[in-house]
C-alpha cells in the first residue's frame, strides 16, 4: 500500500520554463540562445542546485567565463525572474491536496537552489502540508545520486516499498525505483492521474 508520495517541484509542481520568459520580455533569438547556453543550460547551473553557489554568485562567475555576453547574462536575472518563471501549475496542486485530504504522507525532494528555494517556500503554502522536505542545496548533493534518497528514507523513516516518487526526470525516477520506491515520470497532470490510478488500483488489489 503506497502511505507515502513523494513530489518533485520543477516541471511537476511548478513551470520552469526561462526560455518562455526570455521570449516573453521580448528578448531576440539570438540573445536567448546565447544565455540559454551561457546560463540555463550551463553546467554551471547545477551548481547552484548543488549549493555551491547562491544565483548571483553564479551568474557572476558565467560572466567570468562569457565576458563578451556578461550583460546579456546579467539582464536575464532581474529582481522577479524567479516568480515569473516558478508558478504553480494549478491541476498539480489541485492533485497534491487531493492526496492530502486522502490521508496520504507528502514529502518534496527537490533540485533547488538554497537562496532561490526559500524565496518561493516563503511565498507558497503548500508546503506546511508536507511532512517532510529535502532540498538538494541543503544536502550538497543532487538527483539522481542515490545518496539524496537515502537522505530522505532515513530522515523521515520511510519504506520504500510504500513510497511513490513523482518527478519529470526518467533518470531521476529510475534512480528511486532501484532503490525500490515506486516511480511515476510526469508527463502532464493527466498521465500522472491515469498512472496513480493504475499503480492505487493494483497496491489495492494486492493488498
Amino acid at each position: 500500500m503506497i502511505k507515502n508520495v513523494i513530489f518533485d517541484l520543477g516541471r511537476v509542481m511548478y513551470t520552469y520554463w526561462p526560455r518562455a520568459d526570455l521570449e516573453a520580455r521580448g528578448f531576440g533569438k539570438e540573445k536567448i540562445e546565447i544565455i540559454m547556453e551561457c546560463l540555463f543550460d550551463n553546467p554551471l547551473w547545477l551548481e547552484f542546485d548543488r549549493g555551491t553557489y547562491t544565483v548571483a554568485d553564479g551568474v557572476e562567475k558565467a560572466c567570468e567565463m562569457f565576458p563578451q555576453y556578461a550583460d546579456d547574462i546579467r539582464s536575464a536575472i532581474d529582481s522577479e525572474w524567479l516568480y515569473r518563471v516558478v508558478q504553480i501549475m494549478p491541476e498539480s496542486l489541485a492533485f497534491y491536496n487531493e492526496l492530502v485530504n486522502d490521508g496520504k504522507n507528502i514529502y518534496i525532494l527537490t533540485n533547488f537552489g538554497e537562496d532561490t528555494f526559500a524565496r518561493i517556500r516563503e511565498r507558497d503554502s503548500f508546503f506546511d502540508d508536507a511532512k517532510g522536505i529535502v532540498v538538494s542545496a541543503h544536502e550538497k548533493l543532487i538527483k539522481p545520486d542515490p545518496a539524496i534518497y537515502h537522505v530522505i528514507l532515513s530522515r523521515y523513516g520511510l519504506i520504500p516499498e510504500e513510497t511513490l516518487f513523482i518527478d519529470d526526470s526518467v533518470a531521476n525516477i529510475d534512480a528511486a525505483r532501484a532503490l525500490g520506491i515506486h516511480g511515476i515520470v510526469f508527463t502532464d497532470i493527466n498521465d500522472c492521474r491515469a498512472q496513480w490510478e493504475k499503480l492505487y488500483k493494483r497496491e489495492d488489489y494486492q493488498s
